[in-house]
């Protein structure tokens, strides 16, 4: 009974004190990190995301987020405010030239894998499949003030790789992520501009037409985020 006793208190002890020291060698471990991005400002974007570590090598990234017609150097913001340049609006630049900016939002997906890390701390290199919806909201005005405002908006789905290096400057809670990525993006425009019609008294009459433009276009970017975690 002693001989049992003896060997149940060594094992706790052994235990506890094996308990302490990979409390101690996992005491730097990352399990999250809290970002902004302030590059993704040219494509019309507020960008915040939350990485969560799922496993030693494997974590998962959600990005949120409001956009920002008219703003930024993207499709969505920049080439097609140009004007139709006396052009049908309809066929080359879809978005009225008098259209005014509106907020949307954009939310992505993305599981990270850092391949040669041999540790749990969320650093070194890494992949990254991105998986992203954006919208961006605008709204055509008539000049004349005689119609109401229209609402119309651009949607996009984005499937991406990235391609990035997240490192913790001093060993601290302060996190640099920089990445690039490449992939291919679908777009739906669901526009609106001025037409007259003749209505059923034999007047002319001015309204808002609706018509829709989609099409697939390659996608890339690049940028850093700045993060804090633990």
């Amino acid at each position: 009974m002693k001989k049992i006793l003896g060997i149940f208190i060594i094992s706790v002890v052994s235990f506890s004190t094996y308990s302490q020291e990979d409390a101690e060698m996992d005491s730097g471990d990352k399990n999250f990190v809290i970002k902004f991005c302030p590059t993704q400002i040219v494509a019309g974007e507020l960008n915040f995301s939350y990485e969560q570590r799922i496993a030693r090598i494997f974590s998962l990234e959600l990005e949120v987020g409001p956009t920002i017609s008219q703003f930024g150097l993207n499709f969505g913001n920049q080439r097609l405010w140009r004007g139709n340049d006396g052009l049908e609006i309809w066929q080359f630049d879809p978005i009225d030239a008098e259209a005014k900016s509106a907020v949307g939002f954009h939310v992505s997906l993305a599981p990270r894998f850092y391949p040669a890390s041999d540790d749990n701390q969320l650093k070194g290199l890494y992949l990254s499949p991105v998986f992203k919806y954006r919208k961006y909201n605008y709204i055509n005005e008539d000049q004349t003030g005689n119609i109401d405002d229209a609402k119309s908006n651009i949607d996009q789905m984005i499937f991406r790789f990235n391609l990035g290096f997240q490192f913790w400057p001093g060993d601290n809670n302060f996190s640099l992520d920089m990445y690039f990525g490449v992939g291919l993006g679908t777009y739906n425009i669901h526009g609106q501009y001025m037409d007259a019609y003749v209505d059923g008294q034999g007047n002319t009459q001015v309204g808002w037409t609706s018509y829709n433009d989609t099409g697939i276009r390659f996608n890339a970017a690049t940028g850093i985020k700045f993060g804090f975690g633990m």
